[in-house]
């Protein structure tokens, strides 16, 4: 169930590195189990003990009005077939009698590209399509199943097309039709009609990507704009995107495949849990001064399969939380317990658990485990592999240093 390397080092230390120790642990406010030792008669070691029991649990996490949506599809070799779908509803708001639209205007969806997926020879085709029916962006959630409007013969209702390129941003021109629809609604001067009419008739915008894309990006929201060219002597008008939601369908990889590696994506849709008992038969003493939680990378299988034009983003974050088993589904409400930035040098995320480790002890302990994400729930796709038991120099662990009495 668990592994325990047992004792690396054993060492006598000198005074001075005692105290070194002590500072270590000093910025952890909690007082250290065994801490009434005296620096005359104490021996220090440092420990090693493996976490063996991991796997992968997921969460409903919700998707709407987060700082980005993501759209694209990639086969990529480690995390397999994902597509994403970005949902976009722009605001009709007007300001009186100021804001008005031409009949010959022309209104097009101005939006950042960033975060991008896939190889840079990939075909980049995406389609704006209708949203058939009023959906709400507060319950959105990512496996949520957009209703796609349809033409008379089944096809998709596309209003407007484009391919990425390395630009950091695109213009897309809407159809006429749409622009008719929009503007009809949008000249009624009953603003409660108005939205009523909004809502029942243009639900808002897809961005899908087209037959045979394999590339997927990410947009900023906030930077989002459907521009009208008004036309006919009148202002233009600059309008916000008021909802917005990510739909993500994520069909992994072979797991054969990762071996013991397990993915972990920032959306939740797949956590890491590490389960382990906080006790004195799993750290091996009590007499600790620092209990540290390290986790890697794995940078074999990352690079594994994939062309050097290859673009995955990733987060250089990675947040854990401490949770009962029944409050998975609300983890994207709650807040990380600890979070690390990677290493460069080892690709390792390094978290200081001496406080927890402290007060699970003294309390008995409970039911809740660490589960742990690569960077933040906002709106984005950014995956994450991290090591299993393979390799146990980059397995998950605990480094323990303790304090025992010599005899």
């Amino acid at each position: 169930m668990y592994t325990f390397d047992g004792i690396l080092t054993r060492l006598t230390l000198p005074l001075m590195l005692l105290l070194a120790v002590g500072l270590v642990s000093s910025c952890d406010d909690t007082p250290i189990v065994g801490g009434n030792l005296s620096p005359d008669d104490v021996e220090v070691s440092a420990d090693t003990v493996l976490i063996s029991n991991l796997s992968v649990v997921s969460s409903p996490s919700f998707s709407g009005n987060l700082p980005y949506v993501t759209t694209g599809r990639v086969v990529d070799p480690v995390f397999g077939n994902v597509t994403a779908t970005a949902l976009l509803r722009p605001s009709i708001s007007r300001e009186a009698q100021a804001d008005t639209i031409g009949e010959n205007a022309v209104i097009r969806l101005s939006l950042n590209l960033s975060d991008r997926f896939g190889a840079e020879t990939a075909q980049g085709d995406f389609e704006l399509v209708e949203i058939g029916r009023p959906w709400r962006s507060s319950s959105w959630r990512y496996d949520s199943i957009p209703d796609l409007a349809r033409n008379p013969d089944l096809s998709r209702k596309v209003v407007g097309q484009f391919t990425i390129t390395d630009a950091d941003s695109i213009s897309v021109r809407l159809s006429d039709e749409w622009t008719r629809k929009y503007r009809d609604i949008f000249i009624n001067p009953s603003a409660t009609e108005r939205d009523s009419l909004y809502r029942a008739d243009l639900p808002g915008l897809a961005i899908v990507p087209a037959e045979g894309t394999e590339k997927m990006f990410s947009i900023q929201v906030s930077r989002a704009r459907l521009l009208i060219q008004s036309g006919d002597g009148m202002r233009d008008l600059s309008k916000e995107i008021s909802s917005w939601a990510v739909s993500l369908d994520n069909q992994g990889s072979d797991e054969g495949a990762l071996g013991t590696s397990k993915p972990v994506f920032n959306t939740r849709g797949s956590m890491l849990k590490l389960d382990f008992d906080f006790s004195e038969e799993f750290f091996g003493t009590t007499n600790f001064s620092r209990v540290e939680l390290v986790m890697y990378d794995d940078t074999l299988r990352l690079k594994s399969g994939i062309p050097a034009n290859y673009d995955r983003p990733r987060s250089q974050t990675m947040l854990v939380y401490f949770l009962e088993p029944d409050q998975i589904n609300f983890a994207i409400t709650a807040d990380p317990r600890f979070q690390a930035t990677r290493r460069t040098e080892d690709s390792s995320y390094r978290m200081n658990l001496t406080t927890l480790a402290n007060d699970q002890i003294r309390t008995g302990g409970d039911n809740r485990s660490l589960y742990a994400v690569i960077g933040g729930n906002d709106g984005r796709f950014m995956p994450g592999l991290l090591s299993g038991t393979e390799n146990a120099t980059r397995q998950p662990k605990l480094l323990i240093t303790s304090i025992s009495q010599q005899q």
